[in-house]
């Protein structure tokens, strides 16, 4: 039920010319649905694994209408588990904040500055179990905010959050600006030209969370080396490794060939080095201190997933996973599993999938349904993210007919710990 090599290769071809590409492929995703879609299937699941709601998760009661967590790079517990933060749409341009902790749903917060893929970039805090941290526009000015789990305001800060470092002491800004005129599913609505500075005077900014001092520790200036016009040039996808000591970032640009990705990496005092460089680069996470398994292309491998050791440069295809499309992964919390996801398949059918790290062995969780109601920037990835205790696993997914969450129970599947000799 997968796109083949050939089906592919048209879409690459397809990429220098965006509405043409956009008009064609939702022409024939829609052939296919007719040709191989179950129209009875909304999803299935592992035996061994279980489903439930966050507030059936909590114990306490669920509220009506669209929810979402966001993006799979940051998850909706805090460490010890005992509480969960969401997003609550109110409309197209608010959103609310919930926190579920036991029996209890509150409301925390209100914000403008969210989007269906990634919400507020809303994420607890690293080390400190009470605190939330969510971007917010505030005055026509984009802040970090920080509350309790009561929706006290701790503090907030003038740039808005794109990374927080895993010590908690910094944390990575872009200009969502920018990033709205390049890719309104990632922005805030706010596009606003005046705020798309002088790429000198651009980039990545590093915030101290102490001080709320800043800097500009990556400037775009620097990367662009083509003739595309600065306006279209941006970066997104900022990650820091385990220890915080570095992160990386995509410097991406809309030219006359389509979207072209570079993915860099670069340490604390933003000194940088190219990593991938072959056009395409997409979503990653990172094993340890030095290897992220990415999804991109290589000369040597073409697409798909790859393990790429930052200080090396050595770079292994990940053959498992061949033949999947694109994904988001993150590394459980023992480091031996991957969990990823798909984007729909002819069937419309996004797959759940766990790799194994050590064996090179896949599991496949489970299959949604994708309604065509939840294309482009309304789409509804899963976004898969494991729980702190490495059991279960929270997804977004519109299967049911409306955008909600789910928790999956996989423990039975000894995802982490339980299953360590399997």
């Amino acid at each position: 039920m997968s796109y083949n090599p050939l089906e592919r290769r048209v879409a690459e071809l397809l990429n220098r010319f965006p509405a043409l590409k956009r008009t064609t492929k939702a022409a024939y995703q829609r052939t296919n649905y007719l040709l191989f879609g179950d129209r009875k299937f909304t999803h299935t699941l592992h035996p061994a694994v279980e489903i439930e709601t966050p507030a059936e998760c909590m114990d306490t009661q669920s509220l009506e209408g669209a929810e979402l967590f966001g993006y799979f790079d940051t998850s909706p517990w805090n460490q010890s588990m005992d509480a969960m933060v969401y997003h609550r749409p109110l409309d197209d341009s608010q959103a609310a904040i919930q926190c579920y902790q036991e029996q209890t749903t509150d409301t925390i917060a209100t914000t403008t500055a969210w989007n269906y893929q990634q919400g507020a970039r809303t994420q607890w805090h690293p080390t400190n179990d009470d605190h939330i941290l969510y971007n917010d526009c505030r005055e026509a000015t984009l802040v970090t905010a920080v509350v309790d789990t009561s929706g006290s305001e701790v503090k907030h800060f003038e740039y808005p959050l794109q990374a927080m470092s895993p010590t908690g002491d910094a944390f990575i800004s872009l200009n969502y600006h920018r990033l709205d005129y390049n890719r309104p599913d990632y922005g805030y609505g706010l596009d606003t030209p005046s705020k798309i500075h002088d790429p000198s005077e651009d980039g990545l900014w590093r915030v101290e969370t102490d001080t709320g001092s800043s800097e500009l520790c990556i400037q775009l200036a620097e990367l662009i080396d083509n003739d595309v016009a600065q306006q279209n040039h941006y970066l997104n996808h900022v990650l820091y490794n385990p220890s915080g000591d570095r992160f990386v970032f995509l410097h991406r640009w809309n030219g006359p060939e389509g979207r072209v990705s570079r993915l860099y990496v670069a340490d604390q005092e933003g000194e940088y080095q190219l990593i991938m460089d072959d056009g395409l680069v997409s979503h990653y996470c990172w094993i340890d201190e030095t290897r992220l398994f990415v999804w991109g292309r290589t000369e040597a491998f073409g697409d798909g997933y790859h393990i790429v050791d930052v200080e090396t440069g050595d770079t292994e295809y990940v053959d498992a996973l061949d033949g999947y499309s694109d994904g988001h992964p993150s590394l459980s919390p023992n480091g031996q599993w991957i969990v990823t996801d798909t984007y729909p398949d002819r069937g419309r059918r996004r797959h759940l999938l766990l790799y194994n790290l050590e064996q090179e062995t896949v599991v496949e969780i489970g299959q949604f349904l994708a309604p065509f109601e939840y294309e482009g920037q309304h789409r509804c990835d899963l976004h898969p993210r494991w729980s702190p205790d490495g059991t279960a696993i929270s997804i977004d997914s519109a299967h049911e007919g409306v955008r909600r969450s789910y928790i999956l129970d996989v423990s039975a599947l000894g995802s982490d710990s339980s299953r360590s000799n399997a």
